[in-house]
């Protein structure tokens, strides 16, 4: 008996086989690489710990170097939640230990997130324990343009942040200014301001939109949780 390939009930039936089978190597490929997967993205954020944090070069460590190294140094076993927005923030927090053998809180880390010109933008900014400075940021996913707004990821652009007042700024203006013109002196953006990237306005629109509502958040947050420990 000689099949009719052009039949419907054989075309379907073949149909169903290769995408049966298909579908079956790609969900026995993701099986397979789960595993190397998640142990990349660790280690990825491990790496931006120990950057953002100046916890060690990372391109001069082992992998079980950095993990070490964040694992003794860094705890993530805390959120604080925002009263007025519901959010909560996981806190990271970073400690050395002196000479003595004392573990010293020296920086906070946050999630930041937003949208970017084109999605969504995730990072993570470090503060002073006072919340009086930024210590750094870094951006663990993006799909901004490359060379343009893909540039946050960029290191010397992220250093700009490094250094500048959080105190809260007088009414009607901003944490952070991302633009183009320098503050003059006695411009409230002084101590505040980041130089916007070049061709990337709308990138750098959406990063200073959605870091100064974080702030507000994470200040908020982090009062409400001193407030609640000094009222037991």
């Amino acid at each position: 008996m000689t099949l009719n390939v052009k039949h419907p009930v054989y075309v379907l039936v073949y149909a169903a086989v290769v995408s049966a089978l298909f579908t079956g190597a790609i969900m026995a490929l993701h099986a397979a690489t789960h595993g190397l997967v998640e142990r990349n993205e660790r280690l990825f954020e491990q790496r931006a710990l120990l950057e953002l944090f100046d916890l060690g070069a990372p391109e001069k460590l082992s992998d079980d170097e950095i993990a070490h190294l964040v694992e003794e140094n860094v705890r993530r076993d805390r959120s604080v939640v925002d009263p007025e927005s519901g959010l909560r923030f996981e806190l990271i927090e970073a400690y050395r230990t002196t000479p003595e053998g004392t573990p010293t809180l020296t920086a906070y880390a946050f999630p930041v997130w937003g949208a970017g010109f084109w999605a969504r933008i995730d990072g993570l900014l470090a503060v002073t324990p006072d919340l009086e400075k930024i210590v750094g940021i870094v951006f663990l996913s993006h799909s901004e343009t490359p060379g343009l707004g893909g540039r946050i990821t960029e290191k010397p652009w992220r250093d700009t942040f490094g250094g500048l007042r959080l105190t809260p700024p007088p009414a009607g203006e901003k944490y952070i200014a991302i633009d183009a013109a320098p503050p003059s002196p006695g411009d409230p953006r002084e101590g505040r301001h980041v130089d916007a990237i070049t061709g990337a306005t709308g990138t750098s629109r959406a990063v200073e939109t959605f870091l100064n509502e974080r702030i507000a958040q994470f200040r908020r947050a982090i009062a409400a949780d001193r407030a609640g420990k000094e009222g037991r």
